[in-house]
């Protein structure tokens, strides 16, 4: 029975070395769904609202918008979901669909010779970028559309961690998204105010 101490002493202690370890590590991060819920909807004289996705993922580089934490494309889906409101009966049908919703990694020179070693470069430029039609179309078959596109790009350093990179991720499509809503909203008042109620 006494034979038996130190082996529980030493379980016990790997347990409480292992559970040490395991606090130690660095959670992952989670990223909220990007939403318009905030801002006033834009209501369409239009009985049904109609969402196609056109952008099919390469899944490899230099794509990497698959490496999201939040999509640009679901992100879209939401602006839609958000702010357009069907407020028609006469069977008029808004059809937004997103023609593009990619990120490109670019990577950059880095700085060679002893001057590299002690250097920390950029080390890749990443290119966000959508592009969305909304076209009404009536049942008289008369239509009309616009489209509205935005563009950011970020670089990221050396060294760059997982986490700091979906981080940088998340904030450059939010931005993203900030300015194509702006700016479908002004398409849309100024192209298609007609179908505005």
């Amino acid at each position: 029975m006494t034979g038996l101490r130190p082996m529980v002493k030493i379980l016990a202690l790997l347990m409480t070395i292992a559970l040490v370890g395991c606090a130690k590590a660095p959670p992952n991060p989670t990223y909220p769904e990007i939403t318009f819920q905030h801002l006033n909807p834009l209501r369409l004289n239009v009985s049904e609202i109609k969402v196609v996705n056109e952008f099919v993922p390469p899944l490899k580089l230099p794509n990497v918008e698959h490496e999201l934490p939040v999509k640009i494309d679901q992100s879209v889906r939401n602006w839609v979901r958000d702010r357009l409101v069907a407020v028609g009966t006469g069977g008029s049908v808004a059809t937004i669909t997103i023609k593009d919703a990619s990120v490109i990694e670019k990577p950059l020179s880095k700085t060679t010779g002893l001057k590299g070693i002690v250097t920390k470069d950029q080390a890749e430029l990443y290119e966000f970028h959508v592009l969305v039609e909304v076209k009404i179309t009536e049942i008289s078959g008369s239509s009309g559309f616009v489209t509205a596109e935005a563009t950011r790009s970020k670089s990221v350093p050396e060294g760059i961690t997982l986490n700091q990179r979906e981080k940088t991720y998340f904030i450059q499509v939010q931005a993203l998204m900030q300015a194509f809503d702006q700016e479908m909203e002004k398409n849309i008042r100024t192209f298609l105010g007609s179908y505005l109620r």
